[in-house]
C-alpha cells in the first residue's frame, strides 16, 4: 500500500472555449440563458477581475458562458450589428433541437436577426439577440 501523499489522482482536462458577457441585469440574462435555453448554472461568484460584480457561470457542453453584472456598469453598450465593428461579434451554440429553441424564442418575442437558414452542408442556423443585444447563433449540425 502506497501512503505517499505526493501522488495525485489523474485529472481530466477540459477542452473548451469559454466566453464572458458583461450584462446590464443578471436576472434578465439568466431568464434568457438559463431558463429559456436550459443552460445549467455551475457556479456563482463575486468577482473583482474587471471591476467588482457578480459572475454566474453556465454550462454549454464543455464550455462556460460567464455572465458578469458589474456594480458600476459600463456607460454604453457595445455594437449590436455583426458587421458594425471589428472583433468578437457573436457566439455560436451547437444545439440538437433547433425547432424547440425557436418555438421558445418566438413565444418570448425575442429579436431574430437571421431566421432559420439551411446551409449547403445541411446545417441549420439562426441568430437572435440576447437581452443586452448580443448576437447568439444557434447551429444544428446534420448527423
Amino acid at each position: 500500500m502506497n501512503t505517499d501523499s505526493s501522488i495525485q489522482t489523474a485529472r481530466t482536462i477540459r477542452i473548451a472555449v469559454d466566453i464572458g458577457i458583461v450584462v446590464a441585469k443578471m436576472e434578465r440574462s439568466l431568464s434568457f440563458y438559463r431558463d429559456l435555453l436550459g443552460l445549467s448554472v455551475v457556479a456563482e461568484v463575486t468577482t473583482s477581475l474587471m471591476g467588482k460584480g457578480r459572475m454566474v457561470q453556465l454550462q454549454h457542453g464543455e464550455s462556460l458562458i460567464k455572465l458578469v453584472e458589474l456594480h458600476n456598469p459600463p456607460s454604453k453598450p457595445g455594437p449590436t450589428d455583426i458587421s458594425e465593428f471589428l472583433g468578437y461579434r457573436y457566439i455560436t451554440l451547437l444545439v440538437t433541437e433547433l425547432d424547440v429553441i425557436m418555438a421558445k424564442i418566438k413565444a418570448q418575442n425575442i429579436s431574430i436577426v437571421l431566421p432559420v437558414t439551411q446551409l449547403s452542408n445541411g446545417t441549420r442556423i439562426t441568430m437572435v439577440k440576447d437581452p443586452d443585444g448580443n448576437i447568439v447563433e444557434f447551429a444544428q449540425e446534420v448527423n
